[in-house]
């Protein structure tokens, strides 16, 4: 039997054009439920009967312009979130490009040409990048909006920790730097709410498709008014940090979280340096979301690395969070 009554799974998605929130945490939901389910059934079902362990910090709808997508939206993305889950299920464990693979061959076997994953992922590029600066731009300029993204993940931590839960955040796109900064104010502000969370600490947090490691991001964080070798220029209450990054994502691409976060943070004690787990690093992760066709993109079809169900998928994401809610983690 499983007991999932002390665990809680606070997912928290990326950017703020989004299906309406029923749809984001169903869709989510299945994805993490359906890897984990590869390996271990008996978790899944508990999950299933249990849906109270995961739940949303949807912040889409704190920003003026947020209209959700429609229905029939809604239904072709289902069809293309099936297409990522029966991949995962065919390939198991060997979705996953692996340490030491050699990149180019593992694309190959799946009839995908290298060069071809990086052209199609640019081809989606100017639309993902226009609207995630528009977000980073409210974010930074509108500190009203600014504390509306956050104040649904703050209400969640605040509701798990009373409630005497283990924590584990699942953040992908932007909800990696509202996350963090989250955290970040539980860790140091000296005033109500925060200071009385000020001991409480997340056991996992996972960050998908990350722009953390983009200086312009760092800047904005309240981490920035800190030098970098101080122990307030970083949240204090993270127990594992694990960074998953997908080859051809142009949020994520090209950072190295070692250098940017884990390596000092290491340093200054709060991350241990052993077991090396603690904070990993995966790069070169193989996401096989392909665009949801409409109106406005017919003719441009193409796979989108970027997209949160094909990091939900990943099998290191499915076991991390498997030990996590069987308690196994060390």
């Amino acid at each position: 039997m499983v007991d999932l009554s002390k665990k809680r799974v606070i997912m928290i998605h990326g950017l703020a054009s989004k299906p309406p929130e029923a749809d984001v945490h169903e869709l989510w939901s299945r994805c993490l439920i359906e890897n984990i389910r590869i390996s271990n059934k008996t978790l899944a079902r508990a999950l299933e009967q249990h849906p109270e362990t995961l739940v949303h910090a949807y912040w889409a709808d704190a920003t003026p312009h947020h209209v959700p997508d429609s229905p029939g939206y809604v239904r072709k993305l289902r069809v293309q979130v099936d297409k990522v889950i029966e991949e995962r299920r065919a390939a198991r464990d060997g979705f996953h490009v692996g340490t030491g693979a050699r990149v180019a061959n593992f694309f190959k076997s799946r009839g995908l040409d290298l060069v071809n994953v990086f052209t199609q992922a640019l081809t989606i590029k100017d639309d993902v990048m226009k609207r995630y600066l528009a977000e980073i731009r409210l974010y930074e300029q509108d500190q009203y909006i600014a504390d509306e993204m956050r104040r649904r993940l703050e209400l969640e931590l605040m509701r798990a920790w009373d409630e005497g839960r283990d924590v584990a955040i699942l953040s992908h796109s932007m909800g990696t730097f509202i996350s963090y900064d989250v955290l970040w104010r539980f860790s140091h502000r000296a005033v109500e709410p925060w200071r009385s969370y000020r001991r409480k600490r997340v056991q996992m947090f996972a960050t998908m498709g990350s722009p953390l490691g983009d200086s312009e991001v760092r800047d904005l964080l309240f981490a920035s008014h800190h030098s970098d070798k101080d122990k307030r220029a970083f949240p204090t209450n993270i127990d594992r940090w694990h960074n998953y990054a997908c080859l051809g994502d142009i949020v994520s691409h090209d950072h190295d979280f070692d250098g940017d976060y884990f390596d000092e943070m290491k340093r200054l004690k709060l991350l241990p340096n052993s077991p090396k787990h603690r904070a990993i690093d995966y790069t070169n992760l193989h996401n096989p979301f392909e665009s949801v066709t409409h109106a406005g993109n017919k003719k441009s079809e193409k796979r989108n690395p970027h997209k949160s169900y094909g990091y939900l998928v990943q099998p290191r994401l499915g076991g991390w969070v498997t030990d996590f809610l069987l308690g196994r983690l060390k």
